[in-house]
């Protein structure tokens, strides 16, 4: 009795070794499912990226119309961050009188010669932090509805508590 129960345990122990180190979801690189119901699953799950929950909703954000969207909104905003004048009082008139002026401060103040192309890179790399900093775009009212709403949630969850 004693060595099977000592069997037993080495079977489940061996049995939960296996089963740790294969993940749910995980299939080894030759395997290949043999009912058609799993096929079918591998067949759709490898080549779309999308989540389950993205198809439930009908997100399509991964798709290229979608992604020309969003650089395209993503432009918008980085138009709409273009400063009106440097720190000096000069005015910058556009993106491109930007790029020209940074290209020229840098030269005056620090001696680097930079190429267009760079700059630019530069410029649209700080108008797209400026343009997606989220604590610079809170306003007091964002603040305050903020702050309504917790103490309506905190309120609420007290009344329903003292019910019971």
């Amino acid at each position: 009795t004693e060595v099977m129960l000592w069997t037993i345990m080495l079977w489940l122990g061996q049995l939960g070794l296996c089963a740790a180190y294969r993940p749910i979801g995980y299939r080894p690189v030759g395997y290949r499912p043999r009912s058609m119901r799993s096929r079918a699953l591998c067949a759709c799950t490898d080549a779309d990226t999308s989540s389950p929950m993205q198809k439930l909703l009908g997100i399509n954000r991964n798709t290229p119309e979608a992604k020309a969207k969003q650089a395209e909104w993503a432009r918008e905003q980085m138009e709409r961050e273009v400063p009106k004048s440097t720190l000096s009082g000069a005015s910058i008139e556009d993106r491109q009188d930007f790029i020209r002026q940074y290209i020229a401060s840098e030269r005056d103040k620090f001696g680097r010669e930079i190429p267009w192309a760079e700059a630019e890179a530069e410029i649209d790399a700080w108008l797209l932090k400026q343009a997606t900093f989220a604590p610079s775009k809170t306003s007091a009212t964002d603040v305050g509805l903020g702050v309504l709403v917790f103490a309506a949630a905190f309120g609420l969850g007290l009344f329903f508590a003292a019910k019971q």
